[in-house]
């Protein structure tokens, strides 16, 4: 029962939080970019919403859920970004 409650508050708080942190990262990606060309680091903006999205849920079973969940997603580092396969769809909550 408290996994099952801890997993619901994480799609609820998760699907709210998307709809801050989609838009705050695709804009840094964006301003990003010129300098991603540059230095020939490429990440796409849809390994750039993944990162943050994972980094999201990550925090989020580290500070508001930790009584509730037993397991905890580790957090994906910045110079890691470029090998994320998570995506963010449309039929996450909303």
């Amino acid at each position: 029962m408290r996994d099952g409650v801890g997993f619901f508050l994480l799609l609820v708080i998760r699907g709210v939080l998307l709809w801050i942190v989609i838009p705050v990262a695709a804009l840094a990606w964006f301003v990003r970019l010129p300098f991603a060309l540059v230095r020939r680091r490429r990440v796409t903006i849809g390994q750039m919403l993944g990162w943050a999205d994972l980094n999201l849920m990550a925090s989020l079973e580290a500070s508001t859920l930790r009584p509730i969940t037993r397991e905890r997603s580790a957090f994906v580092p910045w110079r890691e970004a470029p090998t994320v396969s998570h995506r963010v769809s449309l039929l996450d909550p909303a």
